[in-house]
């Protein structure tokens, strides 16, 4: 015979069963982001800004995963200042699993990788790069694009659930409008690990 659940209202151990013999529980619902943060597993990313001074793509943001569990990629944010003598759109992409170019040959680490849990000293797996002027990214696969006229807003890709497994990686190139020789980019991403 099964085990029967017999009703312990106010004994503080045993569960609570309804007159019309429900279960009561009770239970906290968060997001995967929220209980990564509260684990010390978010992390907020940015390039910092970077002055593109052609008109020529360059490649900017470049993330390789090396951890063992799974990275989710929630949101990819491009921030764009105004174009000095740029006519037209600028162009972002997006490739997938990019591993070579002068971005990862010249590497220079990006600005900003922090902990989104201000207590916790881990730090997320991985080589992230910022890129400059020429700056390019040589294989991968296109993943996105978007193009902008109007550089006042940022541009929100919204990733989630991104998955990056061990060796995966992120690059993001911009192509500046038509004519330019000074503009302004900043890469930003918010990323978790799934534990």
């Amino acid at each position: 015979m099964g085990q029967q659940i017999e009703d312990g209202t106010g004994t503080k151990r045993r569960m609570k069963v309804t007159e019309g013999s429900r279960a009561c529980t009770d239970s906290i619902s968060r997001s995967q982001l929220e209980f990564a943060c509260l684990t010390g597993n978010g992390y907020n990313m940015s390039t910092g800004s970077i002055t593109l001074t052609t008109a020529a793509e360059s490649a900017v943001g470049y993330f390789q995963y090396t951890g063992d569990e799974i990275a989710i990629v929630k949101e990819i944010i491009v921030i764009l200042g105004d174009s000095t003598s740029g006519t037209g759109a600028g162009t972002i992409k997006i490739l997938k699993n990019p591993t070579a170019g002068t971005i990862v040959s010249g590497a220079v680490n990006i600005d900003v990788a922090s902990n989104r849990d201000f207590s916790s000293a881990k730090t997320v797996n991985g080589n992230l790069y910022k890129g400059a002027t020429g700056s390019t990214l040589t294989d991968g696969s296109t993943f996105a694009i978007s193009s902008r006229t109007n550089f006042s807003l940022p541009i929100s890709f919204d990733a989630a659930p991104l998955v990056l497994r061990k060796g995966n990686a992120i690059g993001i190139t911009y192509t500046p409008p038509t004519g330019n020789t000074s503009q302004n980019i900043i890469v930003a991403g918010t990323i978790y690990i799934e534990t």
